[in-house]
């Protein structure tokens, strides 16, 4: 044995859990006999202790083969090999040549978290697929600069990668043609002809720089272009800057200017395309502002195509021996399984104790699992008042177990007690997130949905106004069992589903008892305030969930998590827009105070709309609150409206009234003057009540 070696040495790390296993072994065999005693009569005990008790010496044995077969399982991991040899592999591929826009353009977010890191992120991707060919990267905009050169060392390339920003050029602008030309005669190497392939990521905005010319020349001389067009080929988007305090600054951001106006930059899709048909076998993929997967994009356009050799190198591997190990690791487990702790004689006398000592106690009630299996069997046959009692006794045995509350408010829903299977899934959904149970979590919201859209199918004919609370409680529901389980297809059907239902209320209530009435007459302005209140409320809710959100971006950032959040943020930013169209139907028909705070109130909806859409819930939420608290405006406007006679009359009537009520009897008592400052007062201390302490946000 020579030249011995590990081929991943990380591996032995797990060593480590020789210790920790053998004393959780010597933790188990010292409360072992403990328990047995407990268990046994203690006079039994005494009378058959040589045949009950385990051996001592088995014990010890049985243990050190599983420890032995732990660490012969971790050395075969390690993957031990040994007997180097030597050998010449040749290294044949293509040559690859990343092309990455970092203008300023770049910074423009209608990809998230914007345009340039969205690139950096595929071409890491494209990178993970290469075997074998050579890669370099060249960045550009106003001028062109080469961070890494043809090479097989993928590790420094990503390093090269990782440096990249819009500072890495000095010179603004973006002069693709210029790009391509320089890459053209500096980066690839002219003797490999037919095996060039360039990468160009970029927006496809250009300063006159003759980019599909530049092509043309690449395809002239065999050079195959890949086009990756990024961004908003419609409305474009804006472009955020580091400065604060310029013109034009929303919530401490600024965006680039300029000749003090707005840039807003789009995808230029059509010079991208001509571009790539300029080239042989040119390709042009249009991202936009959705995904793009550039690694399998290179498995199916580059690794397929037809490489050439261009050099060899003299490798040194040895014979990997990991079989060895596994086969003793086996073998030592096999021999742990079958080596007993007691001999025939012992096991017979230990099962005797064991009937002895069970018929010494009492027969155990039945399990809240056994009794839940146990209505399961009613349910299936359609008993749902015999499932209920047993579902009802689990819950006795243990309180708030998810499955018999969740099983529970099933047989209630098919006995058609819609309200007390939504208490029950409530339960049910309360349980499961204590316990961490996102499947039953997401069931559970989903029954919950349905038994509240339940309700407001009987509700709607006789009280509207509780029929449409009942619908928006259940679109939650819905909305949260997708956002825990985001494959949830059904809760989502069902979400869409209750939002036209809503939308249905809604409209026949405004055709009912809109602005005015099928007589002519005007809307009662207590309908009128309740429907604005109500409104607010929502709001709120939509504030308070903006702010779940966020909470949310800042404890978890991983992959399936940003989808989940994309997600919710996205159906947020729905229902926000649902409200602002209810906001403007309320604006028809109000005096002029209340359209205007409700003008505002629609305002800053539009803008928590846009935020959810970019992802900033936690701009979404101020604009939110500000919305909430214009919406309480236009409400509390709508209320003196409609009790302006009363106080008038109390300010003209002799004397001063005296009233039971307190309140009453002082607002009787006050000048209109003092009434508006005292309403002023009252809804200063509630926005402060309401608001609290602020954390501020830090931009690192």
């Amino acid at each position: 044995m020579s030249d011995f070696r590990f081929a991943d040495v990380g591996m032995l790390h797990w060593l480590w859990l020789l210790p920790v296993l053998a004393g959780l072994m010597a933790y188990a065999a010292r409360h072992r006999g403990r328990a047995l005693r407990r268990f046994i009569e203690a006079g039994l005990l005494q009378r058959f202790a040589g045949h009950a008790l385990p051996d001592p010496s088995r014990r010890v044995l049985k243990a050190a083969l599983l420890l032995a077969s732990v660490a012969l399982l971790v050395v075969a991991l390690a993957r031990p090999g040994w007997n180097a040899v030597r050998e010449d592999v040749s290294q044949s591929g293509r040559d690859v040549v990343f092309l990455l826009d970092v203008s300023r353009s770049m910074l423009a977010e209608d990809l998230p978290p914007n345009r340039l890191a969205r690139a950096k992120l595929a071409i890491r991707d494209a990178v993970e697929r290469l075997s074998g060919d050579r890669v370099a990267l060249a960045v550009f905009a106003g001028a062109t600069v080469v961070k890494c050169p043809l090479t097989v060392d993928y590790g420094f390339f990503r390093m090269a990668l990782d440096d990249v920003s819009p500072a890495t050029v000095g010179r603004g602008g973006s002069l693709i043609g210029d790009a391509v030309r320089r890459v053209i005669a500096d980066v690839f190497d002219a003797k490999r002809t037919d095996v060039r392939d360039l990468v160009l990521i970029t927006d496809g905005e250009d300063h006159e720089s003759f980019p599909v010319e530049a092509a043309a020349q690449a395809g002239a001389q065999g050079v195959r272009l890949i086009a990756i067009g990024l961004g908003d080929e419609g409305s474009g988007q804006r472009i955020p800057t580091e400065a604060v305090g310029s013109v034009g600054a929303r919530g401490g951001r600024t965006f680039l200017r300029y000749q003090g106006q707005e840039v807003w930059s789009k995808l230029d899709a059509a010079t991208l395309r001509r571009m790539a048909e300029a080239t042989p076998g040119g390709v042009y993929v249009n991202v936009a502002t959705g995904a793009v997967d550039l690694g399998d994009i290179y498995s199916r356009l580059v690794a397929q195509a037809q490489g050439e050799q261009f050099g060899s190198r003299t490798v040194e591997r040895v014979e990997e021996k990991f079989q060895l190990f596994l086969v003793g690791c086996l073998i030592l487990l096999a021999l742990e399984i079958a080596l007993r702790d007691r001999s025939s004689r012992q096991v017979a006398a230990l099962a005797c104790l064991l009937a002895l000592g069970g018929a010494a106690r009492p027969a155990d009630a039945a399990s809240a699992r056994g009794l839940v299996n146990q209505g399961n069997d009613s349910y299936r046959a359609q008993e749902y008042e015999a499932a209920l009692a047993d579902y009802d006794q689990a819950l006795e045995e243990e309180p708030d177990f998810p499955y018999a509350s969740f099983n529970r408010a099933n047989a209630l829903y098919r006995a058609s007690s819609f309200s007390e299977a939504a208490d029950a899934y409530d339960a049910s959904v309360r349980g499961s997130v204590e316990r961490g149970l996102p499947r039953v979590q997401s069931a559970a919201l989903h029954g919950l949905g349905n038994a509240r859209y339940r309700e407001a199918e009987t509700a709607a004919g006789s009280d509207p106004g509780s029929a449409l609370r009942l619908l928006e409680s259940a679109a939650k529901a819905f909305a949260d069992a997708v956002r825990v389980d985001a494959r949830r297809s059904d809760s989502a059907h069902n979400l869409e589903l209750t939002r036209e239902m809503i939308q249905k209320l809604r409209e026949r209530a405004s055709q009912q008892s809109g602005g005015t009435g099928e007589d002519g007459e005007s809307q009662d302005p207590q309908d009128r305030e309740e429907a604005l209140r109500q409104a607010a409320e929502d709001q709120e809710r939509l504030a308070e969930e903006s702010r779940n959100q966020q909470e949310d971006r800042q404890r978890r950032n991983d992959g399936a998590a940003q989808q989940e959040q994309r997600h919710r943020e996205g159906e947020l930013a729905r229902e926000q827009d649902d409200l602002r169209e209810r906001t403007q139907d309320l604006a028809q028909g109000s005096d002029q105070e209340g359209r205007q705070s409700l003008e505002d109130a629609a305002r800053h909806q539009q803008q928590a709309r846009e935020d959810l859409r970019r992802g900033e819930p936690g701009e979404a939420e101020r604009a939110q609150r500000a919305a909430a608290e214009a919406l309480r405006e236009a409400a509390d406007a709508e209320a003196g409206e409609g009790t302006s006679e009363q106080v008038v009359e109390a300010d003209q009537g002799e004397g001063h009234a005296e009233s039971a009520a307190g309140s009453e009897g002082f607002l009787a008592e006050m000048t209109a003057d003092q009434i508006l400052a005292k309403e002023r007062q009252d809804r200063q201390r509630r926005q402060l009540q309401r608001v609290g302490v602020v954390k501020v946000e830090r931009d690192w």
